[in-house]
């Protein structure tokens, strides 16, 4: 199954979790990153809000620069509680939120925005994510490798710290950093892809 597109489509993101999801729909797609720096979380109400925010001026950002394309924008947050985990500038940090979450439900917010010209799209997912409760030898040696420091909470789901998931509630690809299921919905219904071979268009 392949999708196809009348527009170049392009991912404001250089997450290569994100490129490997949005390959399934086997259309062609430029990275182009946001250079925008993010804005503080302290600035919002919510949690929600802040990843909202994040998701859109990426993919805003990038769209200013190539209004002909389908561009999207994406970010993840995990929450605990009333706190958002960004991703660990060290390992005293990353030792930190892997402590806070041991043996805890947490959450894992995906927003997603998709600009193509005027037309604006945004949506969210939520999922649940139970750890077990983690060794301090298994945190102690997991902020030893590289794998943290660049994933919101200090870990990734789909790497080694998919040891620590005792269960998940919700949709795995989201956690993952792109609810490529939903997002493709969402472009089907919104008339930017249809199936290769296919006449139906929404």
């Amino acid at each position: 199954m392949k999708f196809k597109t009348d527009f170049p489509v392009v991912l404001a993101s250089q997450s290569p979790r994100r490129q490997e999801l949005l390959r399934m729909l086997g259309v062609d797609f430029e990275v182009i990153p946001s250079t925008k720096d993010e804005p503080d979380p302290q600035q919002f109400q919510t949690a929600l809000g802040y990843v909202l925010a994040c998701a859109a001026q990426k993919a805003r950002e990038v769209a200013a620069r190539r209004t002909d394309a389908i561009v999207i924008g994406s970010d993840t947050i995990v929450v605990l509680g009333d706190e958002v985990l960004l991703k660990p500038k060290n390992k005293e940090q990353a030792t930190g939120y892997l402590q806070k979450l041991s043996g805890r439900t947490h959450q894992v917010i995906t927003a997603v925005t998709v600009v193509q010209g005027t037309s604006e799209h945004t949506f969210y997912e939520t999922v649940k994510v139970t750890f077990f409760d983690l060794p301090e030898a298994w945190i102690d040696a997991y902020t030893d490798t590289e794998d943290p420091y660049d994933k919101a909470g200090a870990y990734g789901i789909q790497t080694l710290s998919g040891l620590f998931v005792k269960e998940i509630q919700g949709d795995y690809n989201a956690v993952v950093g792109l609810p490529i299921a939903a997002l493709t919905q969402k472009l089907v219904s919104a008339g930017f892809i249809y199936l290769e071979g296919s006449s139906v268009r929404c």
